[in-house]
């Protein structure tokens, strides 16, 4: 009852996993993916709060729009700028429940200039190549966007 053993039919294990070369190569090409994925979703979130910030100006111009039709004028800051928790507060409650903040981003607080006959409100937009205002007046040097009447 001797085992046999010789060295003709004796097989080293092989090792499996993979080289240092293979693991750097998937770290490599994960991170690609991960760095696109960031930037597209980084570009995401800023086209998102741009579209809050449009929203927000929108739902302003309604209220205004209330308050100017059962006031016959607009809230009058003389045409200089204020920042929107300076200048509309007399729409709070009656007209919106609260009045809306910027979401962030680094932009600005959210403007408003008015006289009674008019008025004009302003945003700065993340992702605007150029500046776009339906207002008669011009915008301050560092907005982007403007909503106005008339």
């Amino acid at each position: 009852m001797f085992l046999k053993f010789s060295v003709a039919s004796y097989q080293p294990r092989t090792k499996s996993g993979f080289t240092l070369i293979e693991l750097l190569v998937v770290i490599t090409i994960i991170g690609l993916l991960a760095s696109v994925g960031l930037a597209s979703y980084t570009r995401a979130q800023a086209r998102a709060r741009d579209a809050k910030r449009e929203s927000d100006l929108t739902t302003l111009r309604n209220a205004l729009e209330i308050f100017y039709s059962e006031n016959n004028h607009y809230v009058d800051t003389s045409g200089g700028w204020q920042d929107i928790s300076n200048a509309l507060t007399s729409l709070v409650p009656t007209f919106t429940k609260q009045l809306p903040a910027d979401p962030g981003g680094g932009g600005k607080a959210y403007r408003y200039s008015g006289t009674s006959q008019g008025y004009c409100l302003e945003a700065v937009l993340e992702t605007a190549s150029s500046s776009q205002s339906t207002c008669t007046g011009s915008l301050e040097s560092s907005y982007n966007y403007g909503v106005g009447n008339p």
